[in-house]
């Protein structure tokens, strides 16, 4: 994939995390945060599999056991984003909600490169991790 077509996908995967936050909020005041995460989940899943199924990819669902079971960590994650984000939309709004999900990304991000990936991190994005806290802190108050 190139680039421009991971920026495309890094923009919709932000859009859609805006979207997602409001509409399951709202489910959230409807019903409970935990039904509204399990809605939210079961239809992403039935949506997932149809498409799995429309794509041919059904073979590849069934060599599952072949996938290193804390790799399945991610799903209890997937819920645990949506859950928290029903919890805190009704008290923080949708803004102030994505703001403090995405310092919170982009700081576990540069810790995850800097220890896990043993990956350099560069004076400039200390400098802009810095300017995002400050940013935070003015977009909250």
């Amino acid at each position: 994939m190139s680039n421009l077509g991971a920026i495309l996908f890094a923009i919709l995967a932000g859009v859609s995390t805006a979207i997602e936050a409001f509409v399951n909020g709202e489910l959230g005041k409807n019903t409970t945060a935990l039904i509204a995460t399990f809605i939210s989940l079961v239809v992403g899943a039935l949506f997932f599999l149809i498409s799995i199924l429309l794509a041919g990819d059904f073979k590849d669902l069934a060599n599952i056991n072949s996938i290193n079971p804390k790799l399945l960590i991610g799903g209890i994650l997937g819920g645990l984003i949506i859950y928290f984000t029903v919890k805190s939309v009704p008290s923080l709004g949708v803004s102030n909600t994505l703001t403090l999900i995405v310092i919170s990304q982009m700081l576990i991000g540069f810790f995850i490169d800097a220890t896990l990936l043993k990956e350099s991190i560069h004076l400039y994005k200390y400098i802009g991790a810095i300017l995002l806290v400050i940013g935070t802190f003015f977009i909250l108050s």
